[in-house]
């Protein structure tokens, strides 16, 4: 219980004395990458529009080491290259939470395969928790509840107002500190290489949505009746 109580005082504080740095330009995200490079585990998460554009995108990637919170404008990026390096290194751990749409989405959209990756909803389940979304397994280890209202958010719009960016950044931040606390588990419980296997299977996972046409839309019942205009 000690141990748990100093995690949640130290990325508490940690959480609203900090401000993530915006990455909105390649020359940015370069700079981004090459720092990542050096370290062995960083946390991931994705944010899209697909509950409000037909040909849906990626918009937004989260980004965390275990000092610095970062946000990449995928809108406003060009080239994803540097990134892509990162996110398919076998050399750097990728920790995302529930990361089944965002490994097909990264397919989809920039043919990415991830590698090294540690789902912490997966760790949840094996260890048998009765709840394993991000949100209750936050309140439960740090004792903080996030606001869930930009859940359904249209992420393609801009500006971003501080309200996505502190909501976005708290998909990623605690990660780290999450995966730590749920490895314990998993080895004291002889989970760990299941947890990672199954983590790995994941990643093979394909896009199976129809591929964009753009005169989908005649398929629309009475779309013959449409206007031109």
């Amino acid at each position: 219980r000690m141990e748990t109580r100093l995690t949640i005082n130290y990325t508490c504080v940690m959480f609203f004395a900090t401000e993530p740095i915006m990455v909105e330009n390649d020359a940015a995200l370069q700079e981004l990458c090459s720092h990542l490079s050096t370290q062995s585990h960083i946390a991931v998460d994705l944010e899209g529009d697909s509950l409000h554009h037909f040909k849906e995108r990626l918009c937004l990637m989260q980004v965390s080491d275990s000092k610095q919170d970062y946000i990449v404008d995928l809108v406003k990026i060009t080239d994803l290259v540097p990134m892509i390096a990162i996110l398919e290194s076998p050399d750097i751990l990728k920790v995302m939470h529930g990361a089944d749409y965002d490994v097909v989405s990264l397919k989809r959209d920039y043919n990415c395969q991830i590698q090294a990756l540690f789902d912490t909803a997966i760790a949840a389940q094996f260890l048998d928790y009765e709840k394993f979304g991000l949100a209750h397994l936050i309140e439960r280890h740090f004792g903080l509840v996030l606001e869930k209202k930009y859940q359904k958010h249209d992420w393609s719009k801009r500006p971003l107002y501080q309200e996505h960016i502190d909501y976005a950044r708290s998909d990623t931040h605690f990660l780290l500190s999450l995966q730590e606390l749920l490895q314990r588990q998993l080895t004291a419980r002889g989970f760990l290489d299941a947890a990672f296997e199954e983590s790995k299977y994941l990643t093979t996972r394909e896009w199976n949505g129809r591929a964009y046409d753009d005169l989908d839309f005649l398929r629309v019942k009475k779309a013959h009746q449409l206007s031109e205009v």
